[in-house]
């Protein structure tokens, strides 16, 4: 299983550095993971981008539309109390933002559901050093 969070996520839609690493995820025959708030997250890089000039609006209307094909395709972790009080004891662990909690009290879990190795795929080094302390294999892109 390989968890993505919204900054490698988006590498799949957006060239940027480590995009083509993201991008062959999508051959291989691992399961892609992610929160329910890379839905919106996903959506606010890409309008953000979009208003700043970096992406034209004919690419803007084509990534969201290729966005959502695919997001029926991830397995998604919904947002529950569980991943609320997760999130709380990282961020007291780890020096965590709120969303970037999120996003590891998810993978946390998957992980401790599937009982397999999890990987944590991230462009944020302060996030992947915590996915680190907390025993996964990391993706850094």
């Amino acid at each position: 299983m390989i968890y993505l969070d919204t900054s490698a996520l988006i590498k799949r839609y957006i060239t940027e550095t480590g995009s083509d690493k993201i991008r062959s995820l999508f051959t291989s025959q691992d399961h892609l993971a992610t929160s329910k708030v890379a839905y919106v997250e996903v959506y606010a890089a890409f309008t953000r981008r979009k208003r700043e000039g970096d992406l034209p609006s004919m690419r803007y209307q084509q990534v969201c539309r290729l966005f959502e094909r695919e997001w029926p395709a991830y397995l998604v972790i919904e947002l529950h109390d569980d991943i609320l009080r997760l999130s709380r004891d990282l961020i007291k662990k780890h020096p965590l933002r709120g969303l970037d909690a999120i996003h590891l009290a998810s993978a946390k879990l998957i992980k401790q559901k599937i009982s397999k190795e999890t990987i944590f795929g991230c462009a944020d080094n302060r996030l992947l050093n915590s996915a680190k302390s907390e025993g996964f294999k990391l993706l850094s892109v």
